[in-house]
Order: C-alpha cells, then sequence, then structure tokens
C-alpha cells in the first residue's frame, strides 16, 4: 500500500470512530444507555453475520466514492459482494 492508501483507510476508521463516539454521548446522555449496554450491544453486532455483510457493503461503497474522490484506484471495484457467511463467527 502507499501512504496515500494508508491515509484512506485511517480517514475511514477515523470518520467511524467518531460517528460511533457521538452516537454513544448521545444514547449516555439521554439516559439510555449505561456502560453495560455498551459490551451487550457489541456483542450482538459481532455475531449478526447478515447485517455485517450489509455493512460491509455499505463501507465498501463508501470507500470507493472516497478512493475515487482522492484519485486512488483500489482494485476493490470488481470486487464480489461480501455474503454473510464471510462474517459467521468461526468457533475456536
Amino acid at each position: 500500500m502507499t501512504h496515500k492508501d494508508h491515509l484512506l483507510v485511517l480517514s475511514l476508521f477515523t470518520k467511524q470512530n467518531q460517528f460511533i463516539k457521538v452516537l454513544l454521548d448521545i444514547l449516555k446522555s439521554r439516559g439510555i444507555l449505561d456502560s453495560d449496554d455498551a459490551r451487550a450491544f457489541e456483542f450482538s453486532q459481532s455475531v449478526d453475520a447478515t447485517s455485517n455483510a450489509a455493512i460491509f457493503a455499505e463501507a465498501k461503497a463508501k470507500y470507493l466514492e472516497l478512493a475515487r474522490g482522492l484519485g486512488i484506484e483500489t482494485g476493490l471495484e470488481s470486487l464480489p459482494p461480501a455474503s454473510a457467511e464471510h462474517f459467521r463467527p468461526t468457533k475456536p
């Protein structure tokens, strides 16, 4: 990966973390979420393979859009869609 590629990935992770932090802060400030809830939601998200596949598809589309805007060809443009099977937890 070039430094531009790394910058793209880092920028996306930063935006994602900013969005999550804002949502958690809003939920906590309104008394909707407490510390135990966040861990339960994290566990739930990690085992919902269908949802994770849909989130991946959305993230891929946004990633490619941002990459195009930065003049970066990722090679992911022709990547076939991920299925829920790609996101099923594996047993140790």
